[in-house]
């Protein structure tokens, strides 16, 4: 009988030994799998960073200053995308147009604001540098645009796009705001201004502040009540309206 039971203990202790060894081997391999899964991964996002690099210095065939006319067109379109002249566009708008131009006005300079702050953060957040073979001639800039992502021109391009999309019955204005939307965002990277990265993600960020805008749109009543609200606005209106004319 005591024989039978210390084989039964031995029995049951190696059932133990077994179990305990064979979730030692579960665990280890779930631990290699996971160890497999982080490398691949790393490895995938190092491989598309390369590709981003390659890719964003072989398209930027007018960084240099020296690229002569294409060049110039390039820092046309750059120009054109800037926030100074969209930003002071949009305030004379404000005051010279009314009804639904003025309102259109009204959300335009709400969302280029929504961009500056939406992109100013993103760049102080992110901290990517600019490329290297990026010339240091860029106009009006802030602390935040010494960053790379993402491209400012690019999100500011693809919004007012998608918003003059809505607003725009032509399909002919459309199409050629849409192509110049388009025209702006590439040329960051063919001034050797930005990856291809910043400006791809630039374009869906604009395309999401686009669609944030026209969720929350501000009616013409309210807007009227804001700029109401505004010290001297009457007089200013009154004064640009009668330099315009």
């Amino acid at each position: 009988m005591e024989m039978a039971k210390l084989k039964s203990v031995e029995n049951k202790g190696s059932d133990v030994k077994e179990k305990i060894y064979s979730n030692h081997q579960l665990q280890k391999e779930k631990d290699d799998v996971a160890k497999t899964s982080v490398k691949s991964s790393k490895g995938l996002m190092e491989n598309l960073y390369n590709l981003d690099i390659s890719l964003s210095e072989s398209f930027s065939f007018c960084a240099a200053k020296d690229s002569g006319y294409w060049r110039t067109l390039m820092l046309i379109l750059e120009l054109s995308g800037h926030g100074v002249p969209w930003i002071a566009g949009t305030i004379i708008s404000i005051l010279v147009f009314s009804d639904s131009k003025q309102e259109f006005a009204c959300n335009l300079f709400l969302s280029l604001i929504l961009d500056l702050a939406v992109v100013g953060n993103l760049k102080v957040f992110v901290r990517r540098k600019r490329p290297t073979y990026n010339e240091e001639d860029m106009i009006a800039t802030v602390s935040p645009d010494k960053y790379s992502f993402p491209s400012g021109h690019s999100t500011r391009a693809a919004m007012v796009a998608s918003l003059f999309s809505v607003f725009l019955t032509t399909r002919f204005w459309t199409f050629l705001i849409g192509c110049w939307a388009v025209c702006v965002s590439s040329s960051r990277v063919i001034l050797g201004r930005h990856h291809v990265s910043d400006v791809l993600c630039g374009v869906l960020i604009g395309l999401l502040q686009g669609w944030v805008i026209c969720a929350i749109w501000v009616p013409y009543t309210t807007c009227l009540e804001t700029l109401s609200c505004i010290p001297y606005y009457s007089v200013i209106r009154n004064q640009v309206i009668h330099v315009v004319q």
